[in-house]
């Protein structure tokens, strides 16, 4: 597996801050084993772009100085190419000594006179570490490709998968606690496990986002670095709560919130009309045709026990009135069928947190939330125990 260089996605959301610090000189010198006569750069990472600072051809003896001035804390990269390159962090007036192989910058480096680059190095090789774990199991995969218990195996490696992705984001956690006010600990926030997935998502752990966020800001609000994930943070946090207030909204005994939109005769029909049954409340669109079969596996079970205290309330996503009333004709849905023809505009899609269809819950007596995504088999079991037949 080749090494990701999971810095750059931290770099990429944000609005360009200019410091109004002076600015100080600072240098970048020490050996690089075999690298004698190469072209080695010294590149800074800001929120737009990648900024080469400066380069040298490395001595025969592998001495190498680079020099820079800024104005701020950043993250730059040392390296001969795009793939093999090693990161720090550097201040104004930094005077940093770095030894290394050139072979494999990223993991064979000792870094002085940068408290922060040294913790940049603990979090990368410990990330290689578990990348190459990662890279083993891909290996084990592929080998068994034609093994009668390729099943078997895969499922053993997603087990083992769990524990090495869980022991990577512990030991993540507690080096973001321990290094509070660095911006190692924000390079922590954007580690990738594989080119397409994240260790951590502000969507999953917006708890840790803000918590960086909120130190960072008092120690280096000036840094790109932290600019972009401050950015990031504001941009997320509405979205955050608004799914952890429809979570606390449908979570189990919660009364169900009204829903009022027009029958086929278009006639307004509230969903609290219906109190005093066990209502199973479907959404779904003529246009999607797994929502259709979906609602199609409850019409037995309307049928049984539609005369005792049971009851479907269909709330259909769609634009166009006919061919919503032809899929509930060509279907035969015979319950209450409903809809503002707004489709996905329609207010009942935020309000539930509707991302895509079928959508189910089904509700008692009193209004209140039984389960959420209930199937068939679960829906006929419950009714059985509530009906006695």
């Amino acid at each position: 597996m080749k090494k990701v260089n999971f810095l750059l996605g931290i770099l990429t959301i944000g609005l360009f801050v200019t410091s109004c610090s002076n600015e100080e000189s600072f240098k970048v010198k020490g050996k690089l084993r075999n690298a004698s006569g190469e072209m080695l750069f010294l590149k800074e990472l800001t929120i737009s772009d990648i900024k080469t600072i400066d380069s040298v051809i490395v001595d025969n003896d592998g001495s190498f100085v680079l020099k820079g001035i800024n104005n701020k804390i950043a993250f730059y990269t040392l390296g001969l190419d795009k793939k093999n390159t090693l990161t720090l962090v550097i201040k104004p007036g930094d005077k940093i000594f770095v030894q290394a192989d050139a072979k494999d910058l990223p993991n064979e480096y000792d870094v002085k006179g940068s408290e922060e680059s040294q913790l940049v190095k603990k979090l990368t090789i410990k990330l290689n570490e578990t990348l190459e774990k990662i890279n083993q199991l891909g290996k084990t995969f592929h080998d068994s490709i034609g093994s009668k218990n390729l099943l078997k195996i895969k499922s053993e490696l997603d087990s083992v998968y769990k524990i090495i992705e869980s022991d990577q984001k512990s030991f993540s956690i507690n080096f973001i606690r321990e290094n509070k006010g660095t911006l190692a600990s924000v390079m922590a926030l954007y580690q990738q496990m594989t080119p397409r997935k994240s260790l951590f998502t502000p969507a999953n752990d917006y708890a840790i986002f803000k918590e960086v966020d909120s130190v960072m800001m008092q120690t280096y609000p000036e840094a790109d670095a932290v600019q972009s994930l401050h950015s990031l943070v504001g941009n997320i946090s509405e979205e955050y709560i608004r799914k952890v207030q429809i979570e606390q909204r449908l979570t189990k005994g919660a009364p169900i919130p009204e829903i009022n939109l027009p029958d086929f005769n278009n006639q307004p029909l509230a969903l609290s009309s219906l109190r005093g049954k066990y209502v199973l409340v479907l959404f779904w669109a003529s246009s999607n045709q797994k929502s259709i079969e979906a609602s199609k596996e409850f019409i037995g079970q309307y049928w049984r026990y539609k005369n005792v205290g049971f009851d479907v309330y269909h709330v259909c996503i769609d634009k166009s009135r006919d061919a919503w009333l032809k899929a509930i004709t060509v279907n035969g849905f015979p319950w209450h069928n409903v809809s503002d023809l707004k489709m996905w505009d329609s207010p009942v899609v935020a309000l539930f947190g509707i991302e895509e269809l079928p959508f189910n819950l089904f509700i008692d007596k009193e209004g209140k939330i039984v389960e959420k995504q209930i199937t068939s088999q679960k829906l006929a079991e419950r009714l059985k125990e509530i009906f006695k037949y």
